[in-house]
C-alpha cells in the first residue's frame, strides 16, 4: 500500500472509505434547515392568521351581547335600573334575599371572590339558591356586575350555573343563580366522579 502512493497508482479500497463526508453531510444538513425554517414560516403565518379570526369572534361575541359592536367606554350606556324589569330576567327583592340568606350570615358563605362574597340561601318555596353580592370597597364592581350580568343573561347553556335574577335594591348589587351542590365541575360536565 505504501508502495502505491509513491508510485502514483490508484489507491486501495481503505483509502477511498477515507474520502471526505462534509459535501453529503452538508447537503443533508442543509435539506434539513430549509424544511424546518419553512415548517416555522408556515406556522406563524397560521397561527397570525387564527389570532385575526379570534379578534373578529370576539368582536361578534360583543356584538351579540351588547347590541352593536362596542365603541368607547360602554358602561356610559347601561342602566343597572332596567335590568330587573323584563321577564326573562326578573328581579328579586332584597327582603326576600336577606330572609333565604339569614341576612348574610357568614354560616351561609360559601366563598369569597374579586367580585364579593357569595352566600348559600334557601327560599320560603325550599328552593336553594346562590346569591353573590357585589363588594362595595371594589374599585371594578360595578363594571363586573354589569359585564356579568349582560353575558350570563344572555349565554344561558345546560353546562352554565343559571342565573335567576338580579337585586338593586338600598346600594345593594346582588347577583341569584342557581345553586349546584358540592360535586366538582367534571361531575356536571360528564357525569364523572373522580377519587380523590
Amino acid at each position: 500500500m505504501i508502495r502505491s502512493l509513491f508510485s502514483g497508482k490508484k489507491l486501495s479500497d481503505e483509502t477511498k472509505q477515507n474520502k471526505p463526508i462534509w459535501i453529503p453531510l452538508g447537503a443533508s444538513l442543509s435539506a434539513t434547515l430549509g424544511l424546518a425554517l419553512f415548517s416555522a414560516c408556515g406556522f406563524f403565518i397560521w397561527r397570525r392568521r387564527n389570532v385575526q379570526e379570534d379578534k373578529g369572534q370576539e368582536v361578534r361575541l360583543l356584538d351579540l351581547v351588547m347590541g352593536s359592536v362596542p365603541r368607547g367606554n360602554s358602561s356610559e350606556n347601561f342602566d343597572l335600573q332596567n335590568i330587573g324589569r323584563s321577564q326573562e330576567f326578573p328581579s328579586i327583592q332584597l327582603n326576600i334575599l336577606q330572609a333565604a340568606t339569614n341576612n348574610f350570615c357568614d354560616e351561609n358563605k360559601l366563598g369569597q371572590g374579586g367580585f364579593g362574597p357569595v352566600y348559600k340561601g334557601t327560599l320560603a318555596d325550599g328552593k336553594e339558591i346562590a346569591v353573590k353580592r357585589l363588594s362595595r370597597t371594589s374599585g371594578q364592581g360595578l363594571l363586573e356586575f354589569k359585564n356579568e350580568v349582560m353575558l350570563i343573561a344572555k349565554l344561558q347553556h345546560r353546562n352554565l350555573v343559571r342565573l335567576l335574577g338580579c337585586c338593586l335594591e338600598k346600594n345593594e348589587k346582588l347577583l341569584v343563580y342557581e345553586f349546584m351542590p358540592n360535586k366538582s365541575l367534571d361531575m356536571f360536565l360528564f357525569g364523572l366522579i373522580l377519587q380523590p
